[in-house]
C-alpha cells in the first residue's frame, strides 16, 4: 500500500514536471510562432497583439509598483484614486482577454486546438491588502 502511494506521488510529480516543461507562454513569441506554425499573414496580425499584451502587463506592473511605493512612504492614495487604480486594472485585464480572443479568432482549427495548450497571461484581481496594506 505504501509503495503504491509513493509510486503514485512520484508519477504525479514527474507528469507535472513534464507538463510544465512543455508549456509555452503566449508571451514567448518565437515559440508560439513555431508551435502554432503561423503563416506569414498570421504573424503580421498576431505578433503585434502579443506585443500589446506585453505592454499592458508592464504598464500594470509599473502602476501597481508606484502605488505600493507611495503606500510604503506613508502617502496613502485617496478613496477615488484607489477606485481609479482598480478600474484601470480591470480595464487592462479586459483588454488582455480581448486581445487573446482576437488571436484565437485568427487561427485555423488545428491551430486553435494547439492554442488551448498555450499559457495565456492574465491580470489577477487586485488584492487591496497587498497593495494598500489595509
Amino acid at each position: 500500500m505504501r509503495t503504491k502511494t509513493i509510486v503514485f506521488i512520484l508519477v504525479m510529480i514527474l507528469a507535472n514536471l513534464t507538463y510544465s516543461q512543455n508549456n509555452i507562454s503566449l508571451l514567448d513569441t518565437e515559440k508560439v510562432k513555431d508551435y502554432l506554425e503561423l503563416s506569414a499573414e498570421q504573424i503580421k496580425t498576431i505578433v503585434p497583439k502579443i506585443g500589446q499584451i506585453k505592454t499592458i502587463i508592464e504598464e500594470d506592473k509599473k502602476i501597481i509598483a508606484e502605488i505600493k511605493e507611495r503606500v510604503k512612504n506613508d502617502d496613502e492614495p485617496g478613496f477615488f484614486e484607489k477606485i481609479s487604480v482598480k478600474r484601470g486594472h480591470d480595464k487592462r485585464a479586459s483588454q488582455i482577454e480581448d486581445l487573446i480572443d482576437e488571436i484565437g479568432e485568427s487561427l485555423n482549427d488545428k491551430q486553435k486546438n494547439k492554442f488551448k495548450n498555450i499559457d495565456k497571461p492574465e491580470l489577477k484581481p487586485l488584492d487591496k491588502k497587498e497593495i494598500f496594506g489595509k
